[in-house]
């Protein structure tokens, strides 16, 4: 089994350094050359799939699209979208300290475990995650696909990538590029490696 995972293009929040979260922001004109520039490494590797996933908001969908056929099912799941960021969404790390500086500070010392003003626990947020990359992973035993593509977000992605290299790795130093791809593998659905990281760099 090889999952292929991509990280979704910019948008312009990820320009202005927003939280974005939950929103529902879509992809900006570099965002659109990524989701382009994906396709075609993919394409170029002659890659193909058997099944493909996105998360539920349209900066994945976009991204997803230009690698797909019409041959290729693509299902949306919510439990893949981002952390979200309650109150903070839309500020930037200036305008959240200006408005928020108790809780600003409370989440930098401590940015599992304090959730900011109505935004999602973090642990709650991983084990959604979690149950989307496993409920993903035994449908692909069931029905035998062998390769599988999911664009999502780099919350989402950091989250898969502990989880399936039972890593230790710092959370934040786990990196994903916008238009390139990581390619996981397995033998028998349970332990996975790594095989490529960041292709199309």
């Amino acid at each position: 089994m090889k999952l292929i995972v991509a990280r979704h293009g910019e948008t312009t929040w990820n320009l202005q350094k927003k939280f974005y979260g939950s929103s529902d922001v879509p992809l900006d004109d570099t965002g659109k050359e990524q989701a382009q520039h994906l396709a075609q490494t993919i394409k170029h590797h002659a890659l193909s799939f058997d099944v493909a996933y996105c998360s539920s908001l349209l900066r994945t969908y976009q991204t997803i699209m230009p690698v797909l056929t019409d041959q290729i099912p693509l299902f949306k799941l919510a439990g893949l979208n981002e952390k979200g960021f309650g109150k903070w969404e839309g500020l930037d790390a200036d305008q959240i300290e200006a408005a928020y500086p108790v809780e600003w500070q409370k989440w930098l010392d401590q940015p599992f475990d304090y959730v900011p003003p109505e935004a999602e626990d973090y642990y709650q947020f991983r084990q959604r995650v979690q149950n989307s990359l496993h409920q993903i992973i035994q449908t692909a035993k069931k029905q035998d696909h062998s390769n599988i593509l999911l664009v999502a977000h780099l919350g989402t992605l950091r989250v898969i990538d502990q989880s399936l290299l039972k890593s230790q790795e710092v959370f934040w130093d786990i990196h994903f590029d916008a238009g390139c791809y990581t390619e996981y593998s397995s033998s028998d659905g349970i332990k996975f490696q790594m095989t490529e990281r960041n292709v199309g760099r």
